[in-house]
């Protein structure tokens, strides 16, 4: 999900000062309905998202808003062009294939006068860029009708994107990161599927922060995000041959603390729960168009709103 999601100075007196936070550039939400199905045999695949978000709420360890800031607004708005290339070779039944995604990042934060804390934005630039091989497997045939379909990945994401160190909000987020995952359909009836991605990000200690604390006696000099899990899920029901409806949503659970100057951050783990309608309408057999709406169920230690996104798919 790019958007600045971990932005959370810790406002209570601790031994160490959080500097570095999980990625804003995360899938989080950004696949929707019938994502284990893709392309078999040799060819490109084009995918243009548009990810808009409206930030409210900046939530602390226990999802209470941080009195730290006064009503905060953080608009992001996220454009990813993904090209994907299945090739003719095999393995194990599926196809080999690379995806290359690159972002293009704008955002714009504001908070009240009298807000006791503020957070910078960085505005229009590149973000960070992520690329890596996948394998498509074969769909399951059963009574004639698929029942399942898989895709396993291995992405890397590079830090390339803008960056600022006087800056809590970037475009990128100035360290490297690996995300391997796991995409999945299941169809129960001929009309119904479920579908869901299963991910898990490690990422690497860098010696960029965007606007350390700046307090007496502390020194930055290096830092490390936590890692994290989380699952995308949707489910839609196909109304006819073209539109499909359904619900869509994720679960991000963050599994180590953050780490500045090598020492542990306390209490400053994530937690999102956000939930909401979506659509696909497939104008033919190689243009599709999904939109999923996410409203925030539960935060912790992150910025909360709404957002929406829009997932345009051409196979050439």
């Amino acid at each position: 999900m790019l958007v600045p999601q971990a932005l959370i100075p810790q406002a209570e007196a601790q031994s160490m000062p959080q500097t570095v936070q999980l990625r804003a550039g995360m899938n989080t939400g950004g696949t929707s309905f019938m994502d284990g199905f893709g392309r078999l045999g040799q060819g490109w695949t084009y995918i243009q998202y548009a990810r808009l978000s409206h930030l409210d709420a900046i939530k602390d360890a226990n999802g209470d808003d941080s009195p730290a800031f006064r009503d905060p607004k953080i608009d992001s708005t996220a454009l990813i062009t993904q090209f994907a290339y299945t090739s003719p070779y095999r393995l194990w039944g599926g196809w080999l294939g690379f995806n290359t995604l690159v972002p293009l990042v704008n955002l714009h934060a504001s908070f009240a006068d009298d807000s006791p804390a503020t957070l910078r934005d960085n505005g229009f630039g590149l973000g960070d860029i992520t690329f890596g091989p996948y394998l498509q497997m074969a769909p399951i045939i059963r009574q004639g009708r698929p029942v399942f379909s898989q895709r396993f990945e291995f992405d890397v994401i590079a830090p390339v994107g803008k960056f600022d160190r006087d800056r809590a909000l970037n475009p990128g987020d100035g360290y490297w990161s690996i995300l391997p995952n796991w995409a999945i359909t299941v169809l129960p009836t001929p009309a119904w599927e479920i579908s869901a991605r299963f991910n898990y990000l490690y990422n690497f200690e860098t010696d960029r922060a965007g606007a350390p604390p700046a307090i007496p006696g502390f020194e930055f000099d290096n830092g490390q995000a936590g890692d994290a899990a989380w699952v995308n899920l949707a489910s839609s029901y196909a109304v006819n041959d073209k539109l499909r409806l359904g619900i869509n949503g994720f679960y991000l659970r963050q599994l180590s603390d953050n780490r500045t100057n090598g020492e542990r951050v306390a209490d400053s783990r994530q937690t999102l729960l956000y939930l909401g309608p979506g659509g696909a309408y497939r104008f033919d057999a190689d243009n599709l168009l999904n939109v999923n709406l996410y409203f925030p169920l539960k935060v912790e230690n992150a910025a909360a709103g709404n957002s929406l996104n829009l997932q345009f798919v051409h196979s050439f």
